[in-house]
């Protein structure tokens, strides 16, 4: 009893420990990729209806955010913390800003379906994919990731881990500031408001 025990103790501190591990490259890769200027800039995604061009943006600061529709939590309540603080921004400063959502599940996620859940979350929210070379691409430029992982005690069989993180990009279309999933509510309107005056 004892053994298992110690052994259940040794793969929980061992996956606690990879965690953060990959949590912290990825945070340093961040920073170091910020300080020589590397991340961000340019991308077209397919939406409804045509093509998205971050470049026809300059002048508006956008809200960059990939996830996929069939997510459980974190991006229904990063899309939604987003569009509610949206509504409550002085009228000035909101129609200053684009946000938009990128679907990594192409296969799953259909233009259309994209579309209406997108405006679920706010009416000017733009959604729209890629096919895997452009999102691995662009995934890669934000300093973001994703994988798949196979679950076969799931309806949909596979789940879609991700990176939940808030990318802003200013009116010269440059990557200016990140907001992590926890700190959306304290700290996205503040951001936004800088960039927007």
């Amino acid at each position: 009893m004892n053994k298992k025990i110690f052994l259940y103790m040794i793969l929980i501190c061992a996956v606690l420990g990879f965690g953060l591990f990959s949590y912290f490259s990825s945070k340093i890769q961040q920073a170091s990729a910020r300080a020589e200027g590397t991340l961000g800039g340019d991308f077209s995604i397919d939406i409804a209806g045509g093509e998205f061009n971050l470049k026809d943006y300059r002048g508006q600061v956008v809200i960059l955010y990939f996830g996929y529709t069939s997510c459980p939590d974190v991006c229904p309540t990063a899309l939604a913390f987003t569009g509610n603080i949206l509504k409550k921004l002085p009228a000035q400063a909101a129609k200053q800003i684009q946000p938009v959502f990128i679907s990594v599940d192409p296969e799953r996620d259909t233009l259309k379906n994209l579309n209406k859940y997108g405006h679920y979350f706010h009416p000017k929210l733009i959604s729209g994919t890629a096919n895997k070379d452009i999102l691995d691409k662009l995934v890669k430029q934000y300093g973001a990731y994703y994988s798949f992982s196979k679950q076969q005690n799931s309806a949909m069989g596979y789940s879609v881990d991700h990176t939940s993180r808030l990318y802003l990009i200013d009116k010269s279309g440059q990557l200016a500031d990140t907001v992590s999933h926890a700190d959306i509510q304290q700290d996205l309107a503040r951001k936004l408001l800088l960039l927007t005056n």
